[in-house]
């Protein structure tokens, strides 16, 4: 009985320790939560796709070569990220583009690359001043067929080179490709602004081949609230769930040529329903770009007040930092220009983070950031965004997708709430944790000044465009299958 009893005891203790080395396998239930505090930046920032830009054409008849290092200057001296490329195909309103302008606006492209930078892309026929004829046609424009030849030309072009094309603005129509002064996009040149349905079924053909030529995750902007309107026969904005579609509707933002320059600013909006055609703009930039330059002074509605309110209101992305220079010099003047470089687009900034302490491989990584658009603007085209895993003796880098779209990211506060799987095979030890948002773009990838930088102190990594979010998280090895914890995907 004695050594009956003894066994008995022995078995028990077995399975006790047994049941306790079971335990310490078993990952924590609750893991130990840090919370990190970002300092915000209010220094410029040369983010992409977004900004004061600066003007730069070519033409067909005198092609004139981008100086890269020019380019590249703008960029580090300026924290101007954005070329407003303008190519007048003048001289061939009857003839197709010659191989050696594509070739050559290849080129141009080319040196916009290697600088770091993108272009606000434009074609025109012709930029003579009207007004030195009285008004009066012939202005100098293309008819639709050599217009749709053109587009269909410049197609490998485009597509070769989408990934420094910030966006299309729709151009080819009339002087300086405004969709005004035109010769065959109207029923009478002499009435430019008397543009019936059928004409305007014309130039929805020219928009539906700009889209096509395209790749999808682009955009073409028009000039007018009316074009708009009436290209797609829709009076009420888009709405938030028809946003960043692949409709031509969704895809077709505007452009300002004129912004303050008076009341209707030259006819962006229509005498007699100016509020009305700006509660469209604003709505509707709430997910297509928006953009332009000034181009007349036009005191008290050009200065500081009026201005930071409607690039606010209208969700402005860029603005020609060359023209118009005095209502551009009033601003700085007025103590305002430094705000609006800031501002144009978006500009995101960390503001607080909740990160484990530790994880195990295999496992869940709870990952929580709170974020501000200080902007006027989200960002205007698509990107990804991802946590890096970067081991601190190793350096090598895991890459772990969330599931967010930037472009939805209007000003204001924005929250990440996420639970990320970590792979199996992850080596244990202590990981950096980093926010990448890099071009979507497989040829700028890579590259840190296609990447967003995060208006923060202490946290940008210019030599691989990480943000770092300055924590440090601990890999175990995987814990046993049965006791892994749930993944919320």
């Amino acid at each position: 009985r004695l050594r009956a009893l003894a066994g008995g005891h022995m078995n028990t203790l077995t399975a006790l320790l047994a049941l306790l080395a079971l335990l310490t396998l078993l990952p924590p239930t609750a893991p130990r939560t840090v919370h990190v505090d970002y300092t915000p930046a209010t220094a410029p920032i040369a983010n992409p796709e977004r900004g004061f830009y600066h003007y730069i054409e070519t033409r067909a008849s005198a092609p004139a070569a981008y100086d890269e290092e020019q380019l590249r200057a703008y960029r580090t001296g300026e924290q101007i990220t954005l070329l407003y490329c303008i190519n007048y195909l003048d001289g061939l309103t009857a003839q197709p583009i010659p191989q050696s302008f594509l070739d050559h606006i290849t080129a141009n492209l080319a040196a916009v690359r290697a600088a770091g930078l993108k272009c606000v892309l434009r074609f025109a026929y012709t930029d003579a001043d009207p007004t030195a004829n009285g008004e009066q046609p012939p202005f100098g424009d293309a008819p639709p067929a050599q217009v749709a030849a053109h587009l269909e030309q410049l197609r490998p072009l485009l597509e070769a080179n989408a990934d420094v094309i910030a966006l299309l603005q729709a151009g080819f129509i009339g002087t300086w490709g405004e969709w005004y002064y035109t010769d065959h996009f109207v029923e009478d040149p002499a009435q430019p602004w008397a543009v019936s349905d059928a004409m305007y079924a014309l130039r929805r053909q020219v928009i539906d081949q700009e889209l096509a030529v395209l790749p999808p995750r682009l955009t073409v902007a028009v000039r007018y609230v009316e074009a708009k309107q009436r290209l797609f026969d829709a009076t009420d904005p888009l709405a938030a769930g028809d946003a960043f579609t692949a409709t031509a509707q969704a895809r077709t933002g505007f452009h300002n040529d004129c912004f303050l320059a008076s009341a209707t600013d030259y006819g962006t909006y229509r005498e007699g329903q100016i509020e009305t055609d700006k509660a469209y703009l604003a709505a509707e930039t709430q997910f297509t770009p928006m953009g332009g330059e000034t181009c007349n002074p036009n005191p008290p509605r050009s200065s500081c007040p009026t201005a930071l309110a409607e690039l606010a209101r209208f969700h402005w992305s860029y603005l020609n930092t060359d023209y118009h220079p005095e209502v551009l010099a009033g601003w700085a003047a007025e103590g305002c220009r430094d705000e609006v470089a800031r501002r144009l687009g978006y500009r995101l900034r960390l503001v607080s983070a909740d990160l484990p302490a530790t994880a195990f491989a295999g496992g869940a990584l709870p990952v929580r950031l709170a974020l501000e658009n200080a902007g006027f603007a989200a960002p205007i085209n698509p990107r990804p965004v991802t946590v890096v895993l970067r081991h601190t003796l190793t350096g090598a880098a895991v890459t772990l997708p969330l599931a967010v779209e930037p472009r939805r990211w209007l000003p204001g506060p924005h929250t990440i709430d996420a639970s990320l799987r970590l792979p199996a095979a992850l080596p244990p030890g202590a990981y950096e944790l980093l926010l990448h948002l890099p071009d979507p773009h497989a040829a700028l990838a890579a590259r840190a000044e296609y990447a967003i930088q995060l208006a923060n102190l202490n946290t940008w990594e210019p030599a691989t465009g990480y943000n770092r979010l300055l924590h440090t998280v601990t890999i175990s090895a995987p814990a046993p299958s049965l006791y892994l914890p749930a993944i919320n995907r």
